[in-house]
């Protein structure tokens, strides 16, 4: 996986390059929901790297869209995050293999946009996720999730990033 300050900054850079990022920022911002597996170590180190790295970005805005940060402790707080938070960016750290179809179905029907730095999930239908090729990062877009869920990058991301259809 993409070391997660890698992570963090290149998922700020790409999400500037949604042209429909305002749509999504217009009631109160924009909610980056992260969720984590309470019951696998991994899950819960990349939400503890996940937020530090957040918090020390010197400026947790987009495009002048303030963007806040809602932990998501497992499946089970997902809609509640979603409905209660307004949570409209959801990353997905490891520990969701059995239950990814689940929560993409979930952020499909709220319009949900989904990020991961798991590299087999962004291959199984999140929207934007991150891999490694020759120690270098990859960003994956799987424009047809993306569109889904509202989502409109531009051709310059595009070019630069692996496109799933």
């Amino acid at each position: 996986e993409v070391r997660m300050d890698l992570q963090v900054n290149l998922f700020f850079k790409i999400l500037r390059y949604d042209r429909n990022i305002a749509n999504r920022g217009e009631q109160g911002g924009l909610k980056i929901g992260v969720l984590y597996n309470a019951g696998n170590k991994k899950s819960m180190e990349t939400w503890e790297d996940f937020k530090k790295e957040f918090e020390q970005l010197d400026e947790k805005s987009l495009n002048n869209i303030p963007v806040f940060l809602v932990p998501v402790k497992g499946k089970s707080e997902l809609e509640k995050a979603i409905t209660d938070y307004g949570v409209n960016i959801l990353y997905i750290a490891t520990g969701f293999d059995s239950q990814l179809n689940n929560i993409l179905s979930t952020c499909k029907a709220e319009s949900v946009l989904t990020i991961t730095g798991v590299p087999r999930y962004a291959e199984k239908g999140v929207a934007v996720g991150l891999d490694i090729k020759i120690s270098k990062p990859v960003i994956v877009i799987n424009t047809a999730v993306a569109k889904a869920v509202g989502a409109n990058f531009s051709a310059d991301i595009l070019k630069l990033a692996k496109v799933i259809k």
